[in-house]
């Protein structure tokens, strides 16, 4: 039996917590949806799908908030990265020192 089905977990607020729950980390506002919950001895986890993380729920807020994510996908060669990476080579490489400069403090 999968524990997060036995666990009643609660949030910040005392909101409870499930499988499918979307929460936000409250320290960086990260969101994303509850994919498991867990207990040990130093208290209850959710893992978070955005971030493939456990965090305590007394770290956690469930929000009605809903998360778009769009997949783009591109495939690269082996021909295609070691292009890409020449043609940044000379881009980098023709800078001339003086055309680079630099902020320091002093007095």
């Amino acid at each position: 039996m999968d524990d997060s089905k036995i666990i009643e977990a609660r949030d910040i607020n005392g909101t409870v917590i499930e499988i499918g729950t979307f929460v936000k980390y409250i320290n960086t506002d990260t969101v994303g949806v509850v994919t498991n919950i867990k207990r040990d001895s130093e208290g209850d986890w959710a893992l978070v799908d955005r971030t493939d993380l456990y965090y305590n729920v007394k770290v956690l807020e469930v929000t009605d908030t809903v998360i778009k994510t769009e997949i783009h996908e591109h495939k690269m060669t082996d021909t295609d990265a070691a292009q890409y990476l020449k043609n940044r080579s000379e881009v980098l490489g023709a800078q001339k020192a003086e055309d680079i400069s630099q902020v320091t403090g002093g007095g």
